[in-house]
């Protein structure tokens, strides 16, 4: 029975992503990742080598680092003022 709820706690979840934020847009295993599934699980929900998900995972992380430093950068002009 345990089995049965992960696995639709891992659909509900997976529904989600049409909601979810651009973080995590056409990342599922971002997505059950921040829900606490390990690694390993989401490789077997979703079909795939648990290095692939951990790469995908740490790729969409070093992305989202990437897109808050810049929108960080922009925010502030050339003279360290910052704008909006």
């Amino acid at each position: 029975m345990d089995e049965l709820v992960r696995y639709v706690k891992a659909l509900v979840f997976l529904q989600l992503q049409s909601l979810a934020g651009p973080e995590t847009f056409g990342r599922p295993e971002l997505l059950l990742s921040k829900a606490g599934f390990p690694q390993k699980e989401i490789a077997d929900l979703l079909g795939k080598s648990p290095a692939a998900v951990a790469k995908t995972i740490s790729r969409a992380r070093a992305a989202q680092r990437r897109t808050s430093g810049e929108s960080q950068q922009d925010s502030v002009d050339s003279d360290g003022v910052l704008n909006g």
